[in-house]
């Protein structure tokens, strides 16, 4: 019995030690946003309004991206744990040709985007700001997609510290760009919301060159030969790494462009209603950067623990995070109805935006717990190599419940009188609250079929 405290309490240390420097990161990352935010607003409302907007096209595309590549986080975990790292090298290689595909795409998309801001009757004021912005931030996607790979080879080696320190190394960079770019400093233009996309893509860009310098002169990556050079396809590990990342980019990509098509939808309903949300949204997510980093650290634990056939020590890194995981949802919640009044004066002194994002808060600290729940519950299947049936309870939980639940309670008379942008926040809550349930269900089921 002591020994088995012993080892848990180990756990939580271990989780703890990988957990906090990919915080740091994910705050430098979560910042980005805010920062841009904060400061376009300070430049105008209009500047705030789009790139909230802005914002709202570029993360679902940032996000799939982002999901297809992370399959270099369980797969370099598994290979890890399996002591064959030098396997790494052609992993990394392979998943540079899919970043650089997938970019390509990705830029296209984000430069023909006139049509949906029509569709989506978005202000001819503000327009032009926002395509500005989506233009500018298409010039930093191939760094962007070049710094993951790095930084989930890193991550998955259980190496977060050099990560960190990038990342909060890029968020100085970014400020600082912003300082110039977005108010015409030091002779520079001022671009407003379009200069906050070319500080973005400049610190994307420098925090991939900057993780390459570390890699190159690393001891760690002495017998892992990123670099060398090979630039061989092999189709069979790329379709391989595809397979597992692409469902794993789906899911983000759900997740994040229902918020990304809510936000153009509350477009129609005027401009403080947009930056209303922007604020409120912007909270969420920057308090999700802590359950994010857990279940990061929760992935590469189960991926090193399932490589190297332990499955006690799964169970124990199972349970530490998910108690961990519900006590950090609970305390920001409770954060965030404290502080709700105060928060959106940090953007903006408007006092109908300060009111609307306010009462908009008190869903965002509801929001907390399912969440965490089931980000916890998808982040360990993850680590399991599990991610298609996963990326099915996201398609039904937020597409098939919780968006068109928001649809009806936000924009129409149908269910209760139209609430704006409270009823999509609803539908979200009723949404995370399903997705919890079925990945704690599909959890259960791996898990037996590994004691079995």
């Amino acid at each position: 019995m002591l020994n088995s405290s012993i080892s848990l309490i180990q756990t939580y240390k271990k989780i703890f030690k990988l957990a906090l420097p990919i915080l740091a990161m994910q705050f430098s990352q979560m910042s980005m946003g805010i920062v841009d935010t904060i400061m376009a607003g300070q430049a105008s409302l209009n500047d705030l309004a789009a790139v909230a907007i802005g914002a709202s096209i570029w993360l679902p595309i940032f996000l799939l991206i982002l999901g297809i590549l992370t399959a270099v986080t369980p797969t370099v975990s598994h290979l890890n744990g399996a002591n064959q790292l030098h396997k790494v090298e052609h992993v990394v290689r392979q998943t540079i040709w899919i970043g650089i595909v997938i970019s390509l795409f990705a830029i296209f998309l984000l430069n023909h985007m006139d049509s949906v801001l029509d569709i989506m009757q978005v202000s001819k004021i503000t327009q032009p700001i926002v395509i500005g912005y989506l233009y500018a931030v298409s010039w930093g996607i191939l760094g962007v997609s070049l710094f993951f790979i790095l930084r989930c080879l890193n991550e998955g080696l259980a190496n977060a510290v050099p990560v960190m320190i990038v990342g909060l190394i890029g968020l100085l960079i970014n400020i600082f760009f912003n300082y110039l770019l977005i108010f015409g400093n030091w002779g520079f233009p001022a671009l407003g919301g379009a200069g906050a996309g070319w500080a973005t893509s400049i610190s994307h860009w420098l925090m991939a060159i900057m993780l390459l310098v570390y890699i190159i002169n690393a001891k760690l990556f002495n017998n892992i030969r990123i670099f060398k050079f090979d630039f061989r396809i092999d189709l069979n590990e790329i379709m391989s790494l595809f397979k597992l990342g692409l469902p794993i980019g789906i899911a983000y990509f759900v997740e994040g462009s229902i918020f990304s098509v809510i936000a153009l939808f509350i477009a129609s309903l005027g401009t403080f209603v947009v930056a209303s949300h922007q604020i409120a949204l912007n909270i969420a997510t920057f308090v999700f950067i802590l359950p994010l980093s857990l279940s990061i650290a929760m992935t590469i634990l189960v991926g090193h623990a399932k490589g190297a056939n332990n499955p006690l020590q799964l169970k124990r890194i199972v349970y530490a995070g998910f108690s961990i995981s519900i006590f950090q949802a609970v305390i920001i919640a409770i954060l965030i109805l404290l502080f709700a009044s105060d928060i959106p004066t940090l953007y903006t002194q408007e006092a109908k935006v300060i009111n609307l994002a306010s009462h908009l808060m008190l869903f965002a600290a509801i929001y907390q717990l399912p969440d965490a729940i089931q980000l916890c519950g998808s982040a360990t299947l993850r680590g399991l190599k599990d991610t298609a049936i996963p990326m099915l309870f996201s398609i039904v939980s937020f597409w098939i419940i919780g968006f068109p639940l928001g649809y009806f309670l936000a924009l129409s008379n149908h269910i209760v009188a139209a609430m704006g942008a409270s009823g999509f926040w609803i539908g979200l809550i009723c949404g995370l609250c399903l997705s919890s349930v079925l990945q704690s269900l599909r959890l259960r089921i791996m898990m037996k079929k590994l004691n079995d």
